[in-house]
């Protein structure tokens, strides 16, 4: 029903059907770039290696994207996505070595050199008859047992050659040592028969990867572009950042892999692995990060991007497909619920069109009214996501902040020792923190602790109106402009920028949100 409603107001497809930037082919049309791209994508001439940590839903393959289409238009580096790992031969995370990494990495390099000598054969007779015997040899090695499925990967990963690898496919009919040898008989060199086990080999993978990249820059590019991205999807990384650092640390604090002449890694991270990425040898001197993290103006920009290519232009801002009743902007309302996160946005535009259009029978527009349900089913169903475990008893509070005595007293009847535990384990899931003290005359001062996330409190307080949450309590940070909660103390730090305000001092939502 959303797609019919849509479509009354212009739109060709629905702009909110997909969370996914791997999914989204017009994205290049909407990309905001935060002000550290241009030094990720950095210069080809002269690689680096570099690593982005952003929240699940934060952008990261977004950028990844753009990186990937730059190089197919430039077609002067070459470009691969390592974000697909076979792991049928991987137990546990830490099973995967430095030299599977290479291995899985440097496959995809050599089918794209085969795939580059195929588009132009003289290109070949750019390497030297021994360099041409090696890469032979290396793909005896690395290729004489790919399947087609792994073939298919392979090809999907190569970023620099566009839709060529689309008409390989069809070409060699997903049989690798056929492309091979096509290649190979034009240099007078034997065939590759397909590997009949595994075979010593002299040489390490790590000499291997090098020599590879080394043909690469030989036949044109000026380096090589390894793009790692969703490690953290995998069913033995998946809910657990330090499991997905696990897999990854044998190359991610590699310095001499990754500072290998003519390479640049570009790391898009999950960063809630990035306490074990320092604690366990990680160089920010050595290895440059950038931290992605979005405001709601650039969110705004992004959603104002998105509905106008998605509707031809047709409509430029979410308030379009509004009744008018509302007392707020919407658009930048759904900005600041989304809490810095570009998945949640969209999510939260797709709830409010599938709740006006659910039953079949709606109004040619949104009213406000929708728009709040919207909201508040929606906090509840991302809080439940994000603390999972620890929602139902933070539920039971009913307060946007407390201490230790009111909770083992009040709320659940039990020792303050066991409220003390409650406490520490939802400070570890980013759910609350420690925003005070309160006097206690006689002993002292007691912590006051408060829920961090706007969503959350949303759910807390589930009496609450949005008109409540958005006049009372829900404010911006003078300093970030950050969503924070006007908590019962008077200073306020910011979890995010750590800044400190007085709680008068800061804007309502509500008037962030103002009409003109």
């Amino acid at each position: 029903m959303s797609i019919e409603f849509l479509q009354r107001h212009g739109f060709s497809e629905d702009p909110f059907a997909s969370t996914n930037a791997a999914d989204e082919p017009s994205i290049g049309s909407y990309f905001v770039a935060p002000p550290f791209f241009p030094a990720v994508v950095g210069n080809p001439s002269a690689p680096k290696s570099n690593v982005v940590f952003a929240p699940r839903g934060g952008g990261k393959t977004a950028q990844k994207i753009m990186i990937e289409q730059a190089s197919a238009i430039a077609e002067d580096f070459l470009c691969v996505a390592y974000d697909r790992f076979p792991t049928d031969k991987i137990n546990s995370p830490k099973q995967a070595s430095a030299e599977y990494h290479l291995r899985n990495i440097s496959r995809i390099i050599l089918v794209a050199i085969f795939l580059k000598f195929e588009d132009d054969p003289s290109l070949g007779w750019r390497l030297n008859e021994f360099e041409r015997r090696l890469l032979v040899n290396l793909s005896r090695e690395l290729l004489g047992n790919l399947s087609s499925e792994q073939f298919k990967d392979a090809l999907g990963a190569i970023k620099s050659l566009g839709d060529k690898t689309i008409d390989i496919w069809n070409k060699y009919g997903g049989v690798i040592v056929t492309l091979v040898n096509a290649v190979a008989a034009k240099f007078g060199l034997d065939k590759v028969e397909v590997a009949k086990g595994t075979q010593a080999q002299d040489e390490t993978i790590r000499f291997k990867f090098e020599e590879l990249v080394k043909f690469a820059n030989k036949i044109g590019y000026k380096s090589v572009y390894i793009l790692v991205d969703r490690a953290d999807e995998l069913t033995i990384t998946a809910e657990n950042a330090t499991k997905v650092f696990d897999f990854l640390s044998s190359i991610l604090i590699d310095l001499p892999l990754l500072e290998t002449p003519g390479v640049a890694f570009k790391f898009f991270l999950w960063d809630q692995m990035k306490d074990a990425y320092h604690q366990s040898g990680g160089r920010p001197d050595r290895l440059i990060e950038y931290e992605l993290e979005w405001q709601a103006p650039e969110l705004e920009t992004v959603l104002f991007r998105r509905i106008k290519t998605y509707s031809g232009g047709k409509i430029k801002s979410f308030n379009d497909l509004l009744s008018g009743d509302a007392p707020y902007d919407v658009h930048r309302l759904i900005t600041y619920f989304a809490h810095s996160s570009p998945r949640d946005m969209i999510r939260i535009c797709k709830k409010i069109v599938d709740e006006h259009t659910k039953t079949g029978v709606y109004n040619d527009k949104i009213e406000f009214r929708t728009v709040k349900s919207a909201i508040l089913q929606f906090s509840t169903e991302r809080a439940r996501e994000l603390y999972g475990e620890h929602f139902a008893d933070l539920r039971k509070i009913r307060e946007l902040d407390f201490t230790i005595p009111t909770l083992a007293n009040d709320v659940f009847r039990v020792s303050q020792q066991a409220a003390r535990s409650k406490v520490q384990k939802w400070q570890d899931s980013g759910a609350v923190v420690r925003i005070g003290d309160v006097p206690n005359p006689g002993n002292r001062p007691l912590y006051l602790f408060g829920i961090v996330d706007p969503r959350l409190a949303l759910a807390v307080l589930g009496d609450s109106t949005l008109e409540d949450a958005v006049e009372e309590f829900l404010i911006t940070c003078p300093l970030c402009r950050n969503l924070r909660i006007r908590w019962t103390a008077q200073d306020i730090t910011c979890p995010d920028c750590q800044g400190t305000f007085k709680a008068a001092d800061a804007k309502a939502l509500a008037a962030e949100c103002a009409l003109p």
